[in-house]
Parts: C-alpha cells; sequence; structure tokens
C-alpha cells in the first residue's frame, strides 16, 4: 500500500471512530444510563485513550490552515469538535452547504448558543483562509446575531461570504436558516499576521 494509500485509510478509520464516539456523547445527551453500563463504557474507553496517548504528537504546522489538506491533522469536523458540514458549493469568495446539530451540541430545547458560536468561527474562518484569499489569518472578532432557536437534529441551511478584503483584514459573514427562517448570523474580522522581512542577501 502506497503512502497515500496509507493515510488515506488511516483518515478514514479515524472519521469512523469519531462517529462512533461522538454517537456515544450523543447517546448521552438524551439518556440517563446506569453505572454499570457507564464503568464498562469507560474501561473500553480508557484502553483506547492509553494506546493514542503513547504514540507521537504530530508537530502543528501553523502555515496550515485548519481544513487544509496539507494539514497532517485530523480537521476540526473530523475531531468531533463541530457538525460536519455537507458543502454544496464552495469557492473563493463563498461557501453554501447544510449542517444539522446533534444532540450533543444542544441547550434547552435548541442548539447552544456556544455550540453556534464554535460552528460560525470555524466556518467562516474556512473561507476566510481559503488557499486563494492569502496566508493563515486568526479571528480578530466573531459577532453573531442569535435570530430564533436553532432546532436540534434539524438539516439546516448554512452560507458565509467574503464582504470586504482590506490588505491582511478579511470581514467574513454567514448566516444558518431553518427553511426560510434565519435563525443565526454573524460577521467577523480575520487578520492575516504580518509576515516576518528576509534580510536581502
Amino acid at each position: 500500500m502506497t503512502d497515500h494509500a496509507q493515510r488515506a485509510a488511516g483518515r478514514q478509520a479515524g472519521e469512523g471512530l469519531v462517529a462512533e464516539l461522538n454517537r456515544v456523547l450523543d447517546a448521552l445527551a438524551v439518556t440517563r444510563p446506569d453505572a454499570d453500563l457507564l464503568e464498562d463504557g469507560k474501561q473500553v474507553v480508557s484502553r483506547l485513550a492509553k494506546e493514542l496517548e503513547a504514540l507521537p504528537v504530530i508537530p502543528e504546522n501553523p502555515a496550515f490552515p485548519a481544513h487544509s489538506p496539507d494539514n497532517p491533522r485530523f480537521q476540526p469536523d473530523e475531531r468531533g469538535l463541530v457538525p460536519v458540514v455537507h458543502i454544496d458549493h464552495e469557492s473563493d469568495r463563498k461557501l453554501s452547504g447544510r449542517v444539522s446539530f446533534s444532540p450533543r451540541f444542544a441547550g434547552t430545547a435548541a442548539v447552544h448558543g456556544g455550540a453556534i458560536g464554535l460552528f460560525f468561527d470555524d466556518f467562516l474562518g474556512r473561507l476566510a483562509n481559503h488557499s486563494s484569499v492569502g496566508h493563515v489569518a486568526r479571528t480578530a472578532y466573531l459577532r453573531i446575531d442569535y435570530r430564533r432557536l436553532t432546532p436540534v437534529a434539524t438539516e439546516l441551511r448554512c452560507d458565509a461570504w467574503i464582504e470586504r478584503v482590506d490588505g491582511r483584514k478579511r470581514i467574513v459573514c454567514g448566516a444558518v436558516r431553518a427553511g426560510g427562517d434565519v435563525v443565526a448570523e454573524a460577521e467577523g474580522l480575520w487578520i492575516e499576521p504580518r509576515q516576518p522581512h528576509k534580510e536581502s542577501s
């Protein structure tokens, strides 16, 4: 098996593992299991955690955005940090897709506001760090307007677009819709850090 095939197989297996772990978290969010079942599960997960912690840590390369295919680490949605977005359209100026927040992201009868904030930071940041825009940029601010309760386990429409690019600054906006209603919208500023000056030879 080639190195590329091995990496692809590893990524696929990793996604499968995270999906199963997320199933556990989703079930824990809506059930009250007994102590024996939880203890059994703890032993299984603890054994896996010890084996993973024994592996070498992959150094983080700050030159690669989190969603870059060249980033050797798992991406945020592959790690279960944010819900998976099914992308329908992606360009250097716009990003559109569908997302569903499962029970582990729920607050009280709706998606937790902090989960929506994390989603926007990741989703808008993905566009702000599109390879055609420039170097890696960092979030400077993110303002969120919560228009309605965001339903759990419901397919939602999500869109992001670059409002303006001004030198190292990138203003990115986004919205999440349930049906035709906007449930949340955001505006953020991403700034590309100054590049170190190279001394002329």
